[in-house]
């Protein structure tokens, strides 16, 4: 029994399609048999790839129909139809006997976690409104000549209310989308007729310092509340966030402090070699010129460094031919 089994190992081996291995299946199992027989029939035969249900059917329901397979009371014809029918209720019986898994609701997002201290930056903030009321206070009655007190309250009184709007605003949209809004711009304007008001009343430092521990210090105390920078930076960028980011590169490039792989020592070779081929190149009366060529050959490390050298040579190279660039003739584009 032993020898059979290896031998139909065999052959199945030989084989080189699962089409070929169910049909071999099917001409040595019993007449009838469904396509999970065959199935399990394959596995015990040591096939590591067996035929999924869906690929393994209609092959079964066309090998059924062309050989007139009949049910085991040899009285009704299994059609490829009714074999369908048949392995679709043996699978729902055994869909009925396995245990239902109860339906995991579906958690809520969790709410973003706040910035560690949080309630101090919030404290902060409403204390350094306090500076901001003297400001006003002062600046309506010495600068605005209102003297009247309920007036003056009602008046001086906007401009903080404003300021508590605009934080409660951007409070509200950092909880919703991660970005502070509108209502961040308005914020900073009001800082802005803050600084002329206490420029206005105080001069330009003891007016320096009101706005810095007043509407300035309270809204930076707001962004650290409210994580504004941290989630901005995990969002999509602004549009002054990239002008912000463009100005910056631009000025690190035009100080020589480009993104650019090189270290501090390498850029300050790289400058000096330039600058001793373009003052090799200048006239007799540059001021210091010897001296400031020794000076710049000996900091760009050309006599102890090949590359450095070579590269002082092609900067003078075309330092001395630039004239000629334009006679360079070139292909058409077109």
């Amino acid at each position: 029994m032993r020898t059979e089994e290896v031998g139909r190992e065999a052959e199945l081996g030989r084989l080189k399609t699962m089409k070929e291995q169910i049909l071999y299946a099917l001409e040595h199992m019993p007449r009838g048999s469904s396509v999970e027989d065959v199935r399990r029939w394959l596995s015990k035969q040591g096939q590591q790839k067996v035929p999924s249900r869906a690929y393994a059917t209609p092959i079964v329901n066309e090998w059924r129909a062309r050989n007139g397979v009949t049910d085991t009371a040899g009285h009704v014809l299994l059609t490829p139809e009714l074999i369908a029918k048949l392995d679709e209720a043996d699978i729902a019986v055994k869909a009925a006997a396995e245990p239902v898994q109860p339906a995991v609701p579906a958690q809520p997002p969790a709410e973003p976690a706040k910035p560690a201290g949080a309630k101090g930056f919030y404290a902060v903030a409403l204390m350094s409104i306090g500076v901001s009321v003297d400001t006003s206070w002062r600046f309506f009655e010495q600068r605005l000549g209102i003297t009247d007190v309920a007036e003056r309250v009602v008046l001086f009184s906007v401009m903080e209310a404003a300021l508590i709007a605009c934080g409660w605003a951007m409070r509200g949209g950092v909880r919703r989308d991660g970005r502070p809004g509108p209502a961040r711009l308005v914020a900073w304007g009001l800082t802005a007729f803050a600084a002329f008001a206490a420029f206005s009343l105080s001069g330009p430092v003891a007016g320096t310092a009101r706005v810095l521990l007043g509407p300035v210090l309270g809204l930076v105390m707001l962004h650290l509340a409210l994580g504004i920078e941290i989630r901005a930076s995990r969002q999509r960028t602004t549009t002054w966030a990239r002008v912000g980011r463009e100005v910056r590169e631009r000025l690190l490039s035009l100080l020589g402090l480009g993104d650019d792989h090189r270290d501090a020592l390498a850029r300050t070779r790289d400058r000096a070699a330039l600058r001793a081929a373009k003052l090799a190149l200048a006239g007799r009366w540059t001021p210091l010129r010897t001296s400031r060529l020794r000076k710049a050959l000996h900091a760009s490390h050309v006599a102890h460094d090949p590359a450095q050298k070579d590269k002082m040579l092609r900067e003078l190279g075309v330092l001395q031919h630039a004239q000629q660039l334009a006679e360079t003739t070139q292909p058409s584009p077109w």
